[in-house]
């Protein structure tokens, strides 16, 4: 019998066995998924803004720099803020963070500044976010937008941010975001898509404008917890790239208190690092650890839901660390076993 085969039987076993499980007791999650890829989990609290969330992290000036989202006024969840603190090598904020304006002085819209991720390209260090500079909100309004920060002093602000309009697919209709950078030779790349595996090089010469390099097909469908969507930004391991997605899909568990709401999931998949990046392996199941789940039942900001965000990460030889969003209120790091999560991983048929 085929691999393929093997594997979706092995899929259709595991899912028999979730229903199973849940009409005997509530699932929890946290047991369910258990693995010794997550070796700890850790809050990180930012004083002053306790409900800061949707990290991204980067090793720059060998120093740690996580950017957050703050929403200022849960009545306005639309209003959002980025902002960038240091951290010292335990993960602890070593001073208060510093928010960004990306806008000019003459824009009337609010900040809606969401979900920041932070890459250095060539020693420089680029953020790429989406907002909607419309005073009216839309759906098409939010597009994806790329800057570089700029270190004056301590002190950063955003070099001329560019809002990516133009690109092959484009729907005024559709809200832009979740792309995934990664740094190709010197080169900032963005994936649009996981499944295709659509890749974008964006002009950078104020025009708002990205060429299709590449776009290859995978099959995820062996994933069963919702579309895999961008996470962090890749990273170069060896002679491949490595990210992490976020999917979500709508269920009961013994953390939504029986309640039937939107659950988000973590899993890991590598590509080439070379052209066309074709993505390779990918997990099994999704990644969780102690308290990804439990935890404070928070006031929604848009819908009640239980959420593990990435949106960054870095890596030395032993261990991976990523940072991400609990819940839309948290800030939270896993530390994983670097060698365990890259063999659970599986090869994705192409």
């Amino acid at each position: 019998m085929s691999i393929a085969r093997n594997f979706y039987y092995l899929s259709l076993a595991l899912l028999f066995f979730i229903s199973s499980y849940l009409s005997a007791e509530m699932l929890d999650l946290e047991k369910f998924f258990e693995q010794d890829i997550v070796i700890e989990n850790k809050q990180i609290d930012i004083p002053g803004y306790p409900y800061a969330f949707n990290p991204s992290i980067v090793r720059w000036k060998n120093s740690l720099l996580m950017s957050i989202r703050h929403i200022p006024n849960a009545k306005d969840s639309f209003t959002s803020h980025i902002g960038l603190v240091w951290l010292d090598e335990n993960f602890n904020p070593t001073g208060k963070p510093q928010f960004l304006n990306p806008r000019p002085q003459s824009s009337r819209a609010p900040l809606r500044a969401e979900d920041a991720r932070l890459l250095t390209v060539n020693d420089r260090l680029y953020i790429i976010y989406s907002d909607n500079e419309d005073v009216k909100i839309s759906k098409g309004g939010f597009r994806v937008y790329v800057a570089e920060l700029i270190n004056d002093n301590g002190y950063f602000s955003i070099k001329e941010p560019e809002c990516l309009s133009q690109f092959e697919g484009e729907n005024k209709n559709l809200r832009e975001k979740n792309w995934v950078p990664f740094d190709y030779e010197g080169n900032l790349l963005l994936a649009y898509s996981i499944s295709p595996h659509k890749i974008l090089q964006p002009r950078l010469d104020k025009s708002g404008s990205c060429d299709v390099v590449f776009s290859t097909q995978n099959n995820f469908t062996s994933w069963e917890w919702g579309i895999p969507r961008g996470g962090t930004p890749g990273l170069k391991i060896g002679n491949e790239y490595l990210s992490f997605f976020h999917s979500s899909v709508e269920m009961q568990t013994l953390h939504s208190n029986q309640k039937k709401i939107w659950h988000y999931f973590m899993g890991a998949y590598t590509y080439e690092a070379a052209p066309p990046f074709t993505i390779t392996r990918t997990s099994k199941i999704p990644i969780v650890g102690d308290r990804f789940y439990n935890g404070f039942e928070y006031r929604p900001y848009w819908k009640p839901v239980k959420v593990v965000f990435p949106c960054g990460f870095i890596h030395d030889y032993n261990y991976v660390w990523v940072v991400y969003g609990k819940d839309d209120h948290e800030i939270w790091i896993t530390k994983l076993d670097k060698n365990k999560l890259l063999e659970s991983l599986l090869p994705v048929g192409n």
